[in-house]
């Protein structure tokens, strides 16, 4: 087959979204043998475009002075397969979300699409059932990926134990479930806590920025989210700490394996919106060879095999027997990687990936979920 994949901007390389949406599954289609080609999108494809490709994969959402639905149609007149691909629960954003006012600004082009697409992609089971529910359109879960030509083992020579965190701007209020019990347990262990991600300034410089902001309240609508920046780091007053910047998707593999993290955290709130992700920090964790601890909700619950329920107390017993078992770090380790390997590599994910790009049988539309 030949696949195009059709991006949102001409540097859509800075997103991570394209990292694991775009660039990882494209590499794993082209690993069982098909033609890829990503494209920006424009107000007008070329002829050529449109009759080179047999699928077409759209997501997300595209810049307002562009007709996404407009393209998909053309598409669809020449008998090719339009997929639509959503990793986001969009409707269930937290006003808080740095992506709130746009996924709601948006809500016209991407419930459009959905409904003008052959078949909906996504990485959530729970999202899966809700464009069963609400769309009736055919589902295939296109899980998220790991690809061992970018993710290498980490070093595993840091002179003292590192727990880490890495995530997006958005998870200021998930790191609050850690906070009290990581500072707690930093003055009865040697560790350092790393955090990578959350800002592309330094965390003191992004830090003041927000101050300055609340206190201008010029921008209303993003108190909470400043407000959970500044209380969560306000929290640390011994333990050892150090950040690193967000980096760009493909040099963030390199970056996440030296960080050299032994113990990888992975808060989430129990939300709606939360549910409907998929377990990147986990892959990725595995991947460069850090044990995962993870909040006891979706969409962890489903693959982690090391949980904490989101309480002071449970938090503290699993994050402390990760810091003082070092065989028992390294048992589970073992168990995720082998897992993530075996289920999320880029070699075995391309077949789901396939199965969507397809044009479908005569036989009945079958919603495919990977264990």
């Amino acid at each position: 087959m030949k696949i195009m994949l059709v991006t949102e901007t001409p540097n859509c390389f800075q997103s991570g979204i394209w990292w694991h949406r775009i660039h990882l599954p494209g590499r794993a289609l082209a690993m069982r043998g098909h033609g890829i080609q990503q494209v920006a999108i424009g107000k007008e494809f070329s002829e050529e475009q449109y009759n080179w490709t047999d699928t077409v994969i759209f997501g997300r959402i595209y810049p307002p002075m562009y007709d996404p639905i407009k393209i998909m149609r053309e598409f669809k007149k020449r008998g090719k397969r339009v997929l639509y691909d959503m990793d986001d629960d969009f409707w269930e954003v937290a006003k808080d979300n740095p992506s709130a006012k746009v996924s709601n600004a948006m809500k016209d082009q991407y419930e459009a699409m959905i409904k003008e697409a052959d078949a909906v992609i996504t990485p959530s089971k729970v999202l899966a059932k809700k464009f069963k529910k609400y769309f009736k359109k055919p589902v295939f879960i296109c899980p998220n990926t790991i690809d061992k030509e970018y993710y290498q083992e980490r070093a595993h020579e840091q002179p003292e134990l590192v727990v880490g965190y890495m995530g997006a701007a958005s998870h200021w209020k998930d790191l609050q479930i850690i906070a009290d019990v990581v500072e707690q347990l930093s003055q009865e262990h040697d560790f350092w806590f790393v955090i990578y991600g959350l800002t592309g300034d330094p965390i003191e410089a992004a830090l003041y920025t927000y101050d300055k902001l609340l206190a201008t309240n010029l921008t209303p609508e993003k108190n909470a989210y400043y407000r959970a920046a500044l209380d969560f780091y306000s929290k640390f007053k011994s333990t050892k700490i150090q950040h690193i910047p967000f980096h760009p998707p493909e040099m963030h593999p390199g970056i996440l394996s030296r960080a050299d993290f032994d113990i990888g955290l992975a808060p989430l709130e129990d939300t709606k919106f939360n549910a409907g992700k998929s377990n990147i920090k986990f892959y990725e964790y595995a991947a460069v060879g850090t044990v995962t601890l993870a909040s006891d909700v979706e969409p962890y619950k489903s693959e982690v095999n090391y949980l904490a329920k989101n309480t002071y107390k449970d938090w503290y017993k699993k994050l402390k027997k990760l810091i003082v078992d070092k065989e028992f770090r390294a048992k589970k380790l073992k168990q995720q990687q082998d897992w993530v390997f075996d289920n999320r590599s880029t070699e075995a994910i391309g077949l789901d990936w396939e199965l969507a790009c397809q044009l479908p049988s005569d036989g009945p539309t079958v919603l495919r979920q990977r264990k």
